[in-house]
C-alpha cells in the first residue's frame, strides 16, 4: 500500500492535485531543476572523490611506496656488498680486486639514488617528507664517500676500518640512520595510501543523497509525461524521455565507483608486504611482486577508463537541466500569456 507522502508526491508530480496548467509547469520546472542540481552535485562529489583517490594511489602514493622500498633494498644490498668485499680484502691482502673499486656496490648505490629521485618525482611527498628525502640523499652521498675512503685506504687497516665503521653507523643508526629515515618515509606514504583507500565520510553520505535525488527526479519526469499526455494530448515528450534515459547512467557510475574502490584495495594489498624485515633478496622479490600487483589491480579496477566519468557528470547534469528548462519554458511561453475574453492573446 502506497504511503500518504508517496501518494501526495505522485499526485504533485502528475498534476493530479488540482493545480492549474501554468502553476503545474512552474512548480514542475522548479522541482526538476532543483533535483537535477542536487543529484548532479551529490553524484559528482561521491564519484569524483573515489576516483581522485584512485589516480593518487596509482600515479603517486603507490609508486612512492614502491620506490622507497626499492631504495631501501638497494642500499642494504650495497652495504652488504661493500662490507663483505672490504672485510675479505682486509684478511686477504693479496686477493685480486675482481670488482675494481666495487662496481657492483656503486651500481647498487646509483640504483638506490635513482629510486629516491623517482619517489620525489611522484609528487606524493609533502614538504616535510621532501626535506627528509633531501637529507637522506645527502647522507647517501656522505656514506658513499666513507666507503670510497675505506676502499682507497684498504692498505691501512685502521683508517679503512674507521671509515667502514662510520659508514655502517650512518646506514644503520636507529631513527637517524639512512635506512631508518627511509622506513619512516615509507610508513608515512603507506598511511597516506590507507587513508586514500578508505571510503571516507563524503562518498558514503553523498551516494545516498545522489541516488535519492535521481530517483525522485525520475518520478517527477515520469509524472511530467503523464501530465503532458493528459492535458496536452502529447503521447511522449522526446526531450524529457531522453533526460529520463540519462538517469540510467547512475547505476553504471555506481558500479564504476565500486570497481575503482576494489582496485584501490588491490593496490593497497599489493604494497602491504613491503616491509623492512627480511633479507635484501626477499625485499627485492617483494618490490617486484608489488609492482606486478599494482599493475594487475589497475587493470582489474579499470581505473583509467572510469575516471573519465568525472567529466561526464557535470556535462550530463548541465545538459539535463538545459533540456528540462527549454522544454517546460517553451510550454510556459505558450500557456502563461494572458488571453482576451474572445480567446485571442492580449
Amino acid at each position: 500500500m502506497i504511503s500518504s507522502p508517496s501518494r501526495r508526491f505522485w499526485r504533485s508530480a502528475t498534476g493530479a492535485d488540482g493545480v492549474s496548467t501554468v502553476g503545474y509547469l512552474r512548480r514542475q520546472l522548479s522541482w526538476l531543476l532543483a533535483l537535477t542540481a542536487v543529484g548532479g552535485a551529490a553524484l559528482f562529489g561521491a564519484y569524483d572523490e573515489v576516483h581522485r583517490d584512485s589516480v593518487a594511489i596509482r600515479e603517486r602514493t603507490g609508486p612512492a611506496v614502491v620506490e622507497l622500498a626499492r631504495a631501501h633494498t638497494f642500499l642494504r644490498q650495497a652495504h652488504t656488498t661493500a662490507d663483505d668485499h672490504l672485510d675479505y680484502r682486509a684478511d686477504h691482502h693479496a686477493w685480486p680486486d675482481i670488482l675494481p673499486r666495487g662496481e657492483e656496490y656503486r651500481t647498487q648505490v646509483a640504483e638506490a639514488k635513482s629510486s629516491l629521485a623517482r619517489a620525489a618525482a611522484t609528487g606524493s611527498l609533502d614538504r616535510e617528507d621532501r626535506q627528509t628525502l633531501r637529507i637522506v640523499s645527502g647522507l647517501v652521498d656522505s656514506y658513499a664517500l666513507r666507503i670510497d675512503g675505506a676502499w682507497t685506504q684498504s692498505h691501512q687497516p685502521k683508517l679503512s676500518s674507521a671509515n667502514l665503521t662510520y659508514a655502517r653507523r650512518m646506514m644503520h643508526e636507529p631513527e637517524t640512520g639512512i635506512l631508518a629515515r627511509i622506513v619512516t618515509l615509507q610508513a608515512r606514504q603507506t598511511d597516506a595510501l590507507d587513508h586514500q583507500e578508505d571510503w571516507g565520510a563524503a562518498p558514503l553520505l553523498a551516494w545516498p543523497v545522489a541516488v535519492a535525488a535521481c530517483a525522485l527526479l525520475g518520478v517527477r519526469l515520469v509524472g511530467t509525461q503523464v501530465f503532458l499526455r493528459r492535458r496536452f494530448r502529447l503521447r511522449l515528450s522526446v526531450p524529457l524521455a531522453a533526460v529520463t534515459l540519462l538517469l540510467a547512467a547512475v547505476p553504471v557510475l555506481a558500479f564504476g565507483t565500486w570497481q575503482a574502490h576494489a582496485g584501490q584495495t588491490g593496490m593497497q594489498e599489493a604494497v602491504a608486504p613491503l616491509t623492512p624485515a627480511g633479507t635484501p633478496g626477499a625485499q627485492a622479490g617483494a618490490v617486484s611482486d608489488a609492482e606486478d600487483g599494482i599493475a594487475e589491480a589497475v587493470r582489474e579496477g579499470n581505473t583509467e577508463a572510469w575516471v573519465r566519468g568525472t567529466v561526464f557528470i557535470p556535462l550530463g547534469t548541465a545538459l539535463m537541466a538545459g533540456v528540462v528548462l527549454w522544454t517546460l519554458q517553451s510550454l510556459l511561453a505558450e500557456y502563461a500569456v494572458p488571453r482576451s475574453p474572445a480567446g485571442g492573446r492580449e
